[in-house]
């Protein structure tokens, strides 16, 4: 009996501590007026002040506003319209159209970017700033309410469909593959489907939670290669060492880009291919 209740008090520990980890393994979300800000090189993170730090020119442009930089005194100048923000790195307090303001952290240099604490400088310019802790995304917006139109996605909110994270206003497909003794799970993105740029920032989201950063952009990196609807995109597998599977992004002479999950251990043999069947269940 004691047995028993030990096993089954480990199994919750370790649940537990799974579930904690996947959760803190979301990537830092930024979305400035319905928009997901992508960062190519150096990533949001939160400083020891609990503030989100981003690299400054990327929002900053979202924003519609310009970014200047004088190297000597290490001042980032960010100007829209008749606004005018001033931040020296390594200092706490900064200025707006000459009127200084104090921040409860600091702006710093990183991975050769400067990064800002994206609440001061967003709000300096007059947007609205929301965090959302259960999905780690900053929503800025600069629209008036009556701007925003009804489809735009109020929560932003994280949904998991057949085991992969997405937006939930997300239109690419994911499917359990019923029917089929190598693929595990079915992934479409579309040309056809509205805004397909988005569709690969949700295809990255997903796989990134799911494989990590350096697989999810080894997959992007192929299919932004297919650039109108006939564009052919051959076909790639990327192998992912940690869980031993491969991704197969199916090759593509149409709208769809179909990626195949295939099943831990199963090994392509490339004469089997274009023989392979996979049904999806409406």
């Amino acid at each position: 009996m004691k047995k028993i209740v030990l096993f089954i008090t480990v199994s919750v520990i370790m649940l537990m501590a799974f579930t904690t980890t996947s959760f803190a393994q979301l990537p830092l979300r930024v979305v400035v007026n319905g928009n997901r800000v992508n960062f190519p090189d150096a990533e949001p993170f939160i400083d020891d002040n609990g503030r989100t730090q981003v690299p400054v020119r990327f929002v900053s442009e979202a924003l519609g506003a310009e970014v200047g930089w004088e190297g000597s005194t290490k001042t980032v100048t960010i100007s829209q319209g008749d606004k005018e923000i001033k931040i020296v790195i390594g200092k706490k307090d900064y200025t707006i159209n000459g009127e200084k303001n104090l921040m409860d952290t600091e702006a710093l240099l990183k991975e050769d970017r400067t990064f800002v604490p994206i609440r001061f400088v967003s709000e300096g310019l007059g947007a609205r700033v929301d965090w959302d802790p259960a999905v780690r995304t900053v929503y800025i917006d600069t629209r008036e309410k009556g701007d925003i139109k009804d489809d735009t996605p109020k929560d932003g909110s994280i949904i998991e469909v057949d085991g992969y994270l997405v937006p939930n206003d997300t239109n690419i497909i994911i499917v359990k593959a019923q029917r089929s003794y190598i693929v595990e799970t079915s992934i479409a993105i579309n040309f056809m489907r509205p805004n397909f740029e988005k569709q690969i920032e949700d295809l990255t989201f997903a796989l990134e939670n799911k494989f990590g950063k350096d697989i999810a952009n080894e997959v992007r990196k192929h299919v932004e290669q297919k650039k109108s609807r006939w564009h052919y995109l051959p076909e790639k597998y990327i192998y992912v060492e940690e869980t031993n599977q491969y991704i197969w992004i199916r090759k593509s002479i149409g709208e769809d880009i179909p990626i195949e999950i295939l099943i831990p251990g199963y090994v392509p043999d490339t004469s089997e291919y274009d023989d392979v069947v996979v049904e999806w269940e409406n």
